[in-house]
């Protein structure tokens, strides 16, 4: 199938169900929207899925939090209407950001045919002999009541009590640090460091007289030996025959026969009082879940595991030939440490919200088979079978979500697949791409997406994650509520440098606000005029030079996007809003709304459609109250006029540096006969307030060169010429500041001794940098010549 045949798919990242969304949605939306857009100005055929996620455990948990929602329901009922609501909400939500979705293709991740086509993966990988289900120790959260496996958790350093455990092995006395002092219930030995004078010996615990071998073990310190919690000493226990049992249950409490159904706190105050320990308060590492912020604790428990890491390497020749493409750089290179050092993935999850991991299982043993064989009894063990109670983890059923959104496996899939670009923050760069990467390419033969990009997080103004807990958390309905949303999206892509974070300052928001409020109000201009007051007769050089600004602008920005740097794409829209429209529509609304052409507003709004799509409806909506015959425009008289306004500007700038009064004339003198035409109709006169006048220079003024317009040149009095001096060596020296910076942070980019940041784009500041300090070393030079004799020279 040809690239032509082929539709520019982009699956939008399904958000979780836990709840409304946020600034960050906010981002990555906008992203997307906006390459979306643009695509479809230039005539693409794009197809934009939108869609949610039911997110399981997170899901469970939130619902389980908040006690207010439906609460004449059992949990499970509760957990999806919980889940049906909030799906409304963000579709709603995707309608009010204006995303430009195909609305008919919606996808969820439990619909019927979604979880067919996770089903048959299953099947499929476990043909494959990549599945396997084990007993083994991991992290446990006894809020949710389900395993969390270690990159899932939020891990903090707190002041915690430790416990001191006081023993004579060998009789050398021995002193052992007890985080978790409820582990010497459930404690069969003492590891200490190999080497270490005490292994070999046996360690009396107090109080209870029970005798506990001390073994030489990998342990950075001495501690308890507890199977049942901790895989390291499962397999130490083993090796040595030692018996043991567990000391919490599911729930985090007590299985000590003197101290049942306690719960893990008071089962650990319990224990300090009962072995008469000593405690001391320190500031040590606690790991809590990373969904409901509970203690974890550790928990032996079958669990299904997918074998990643043979699924990595086509991923990585892909990426290596070119196949795939992950950006910006500094992601790439996290991408391919991911792949290089993938791990078992747990891929279950105990709870009753989500997608059943279709097996059946003894549960005695590890045993189990694929459906409909398996019945009556363990072939293993005699145990009896049952279908698998255990959900899929929420990352494996969204890891799905591209073959999905192709329809696979339907013909209509190979028009779909792969995606022409996925995008989201890179905090979830393991967690989906790389994992839904690995399951694409394993049930379709090539990579689900062409191309990964993956930007910052949204941060407040002090560098700080926004969140709900800290108090600096952002809704969406908040934000859209105070700054509209073309302004919202604008603001946020504004900010969006590569992967590096987004600090949201009041001041993004005021200047977009300021640059659609220009395209607005020339849009109400036009709408308000009557016709027969305000259709040119022919295109005027304001006309062809806003229009040809227009063009250049959207090419700009085009090439922008198709580089993934959306920060400088809407720069360039607002340059132009407040450099080129700004003027354009003061001249235009003095002039009573007379001149303006439909072409130039149809020209305005695919400019701004890409981030203001309401500003660019507007702009239609103007338009389609004119006609004119179709016209191009000069590209030599909106270069005349560009280089007239450039002059314009030079000049009012230095009237505030030299203390020009307005009205005293300036003389401009132009080698372009185009520019001094313009000049000698002083259509520009209302513009400034600078009387500027063409004609030879004065005698005894000295020339200043027009930064952006060659050959033209400001003749100013000979008294002026040392403030200008003064003023342009402080542009040079201001320069040269952020040339060494810049210069500096490309060099630690290029050893790798930083990154977040853009070699491309610290490059290209520092070439615009040094660019304008030729300009002005220029402008100096022509100021050094000094006053021409008799206004020549």
């Amino acid at each position: 199938m040809t690239s032509a045949e082929r539709r520019w798919v982009v699956p939008m990242p399904p958000p979780n169900v836990t709840g409304t969304l946020h600034l960050g949605h906010a981002l990555t939306l906008s992203v997307q929207d906006a390459l979306v857009r643009s695509a479809r100005l230039d005539g693409t055929d794009v197809l934009y899925v939108p869609g949610t996620d039911h997110a399981g455990l997170g899901t469970y948990a939130a619902v389980r939090r908040d006690e207010t929602f439906r609460p004449d329901l059992p949990v499970a009922e509760r957990t999806r209407a919980w889940a049906d609501h909030y799906r409304k909400v963000i579709v709603g939500q995707f309608h009010a950001l204006g995303l430009d979705c195909d609305w008919d293709t919606e996808l969820h991740t439990l619909s019927p045919a979604y979880r067919a086509l996770v089903d048959g993966t299953f099947v499929r990988l476990a043909e494959a002999g990549l599945l396997h289900r084990s007993a083994r120790v991991m992290p446990w959260c006894p809020s949710c009541r389900s395993t969390v496996p270690d990159v899932e958790h939020a891990v903090g350093t707190e002041r915690v009590p430790l416990a001191l455990l006081a023993v004579r092995p060998h009789g050398r006395p021995l002193v052992v640090e007890l985080a978790a002092a409820e582990e010497l219930w459930g404690a069969v030995a003492l590891a200490v460091p190999e080497g270490h004078p005490a292994a070999g010996g046996t360690a009396v615990l107090p109080v209870t007289g029970r005798e506990l071998p001390v073994l030489a073990a990998a342990t950075g310190a001495p501690r308890p030996v507890v199977p049942a919690h901790r895989q390291q000493d499962l397999e130490l226990a083993e090796a040595h025959g030692l018996p043991w049992s567990p000391v919490l249950d599911a729930d985090g409490r007590s299985l000590v026969v003197d101290l049942p159904g306690l719960s893990r706190q008071e089962l650990r105050r319990a224990t300090v009082e009962r072995f008469g320990l000593r405690t001391v308060t320190r500031q040590c590492a606690v790991e809590r879940c990373g969904v409901c912020g509970s203690e974890l604790m550790a928990r032996l428990h079958h669990q299904w595991y997918l074998r990643l890491a043979p699924l990595m390497d086509p991923v990585r020749t892909a990426l290596d030939n070119g196949d795939l493409v992950i950006r910006p750089s500094s992601v790439e290179r996290e991408a391919r440490h991911w792949l290089d050092s993938a791990r078992d993935w747990c891929i279950s999850r105990q709870i009753r919200w989500g997608q059943p991991i279709p097996a059946v299982v003894c549960g005695d043993c590890a045993y189990w088979t694929l459906p409909p064989a398996g019945s009556g009894s363990c072939p293993d063990c005699g145990g009896a079978l049952r279908a698998e109670t255990d959900v899929f983890d929420t990352w494996f059923n969204s890891a799905h979500w591209p073959i999905a959104v192709s329809g696979w496996p339907a013909a209509t899939a190979h028009s779909r697949y792969p995606a022409a670009v996925m995008t989201s923050g890179r905090d979830i760069l393991f967690f989906w791409f790389i994992r839904l990467l690995a399951i694409g390419t394993f049930v379709t033969g090539s990579p689900p997406t062409r191309e990964c990009w993956l930007h910052g997080l949204v941060v407040d103004e002090h560098g700080q994650k926004m969140s709900k807990s800290r108090g600096n958390g952002v809704t969406l309905d908040d934000a859209l509520a105070e700054h509209g949303r073309d302004v919202l999206r604008a603001a946020l892509l504004s900010a969006c440098r590569d992967a590096e974070d987004i600090r949201i300052r009041q001041d993004i928001f005021s200047q977009q606000a300021v640059v659609r409020r220009r395209a607005a109000d020339l849009a109400e201009l036009v709408v308000r005029t009557p016709e027969s007051a305000s259709r040119p007769t022919a295109a005027d050089e304001l006309e062809h030079y806003a229009r040809h600004a227009a063009r250049s602008t959207r090419a700009a920005v085009r090439r922008h996007l198709r580089e993934r740097h959306f920060d400088r794409a809407v720069e360039a829209v607002t340059a132009f809003g407040t450099r080129v429209l700004g003027r354009y529509a003061t001249a235009r609304a003095q002039a009573g709304g007379a001149g303006v052409t439909p072409q130039l507003l149809l020209d305005l709004a695919a400019v701004y459609e890409p981030f203001m799509p309401d500003t660019a409806a507007g702009l239609r909506k103007a338009a389609a109250t004119r006609s004119a015959a179709d016209w191009l425009p000069d590209e030599q008289l909106a270069a005349a006029v560009r280089a007239v306004l450039a002059t314009v500007e030079e000049a009012e700038r230095l009237r505030g540096v030299a203390g020009i009064p307005a009205g005293v004339p300036v003389t401009v003198e132009s080698t372009d006969t185009a520019v001094a035409r313009l000049l000698a109709t002083r259509w520009f006169g209302h513009l400034s307030e600078v009387a500027l006048v063409p004609g030879p220079p004065p005698d005894g003024a000295f020339a200043v060169r027009v930064p952006g317009a060659p050959g033209l040149r400001l003749w100013l009095p000979a008294a002026l010429s040392a403030r200008v001096r003064d003023d342009v060596r402080r542009r040079l020296r201001k320069l040269a500041r952020e040339r060494r910076r810049l210069a500096h942070r490309l060099d630690q980019v290029r050893h790798g001794r930083t990154s977040g940041v853009s070699r491309e784009r610290l490059a290209g500041r520092l070439a615009r940098a040094e660019e304008a300090t030729h300009e002005l070393r220029g402008v100096m030079a022509a100021v050094a010549d000094g006053p021409r004799p008799g206004g020549r020279g």
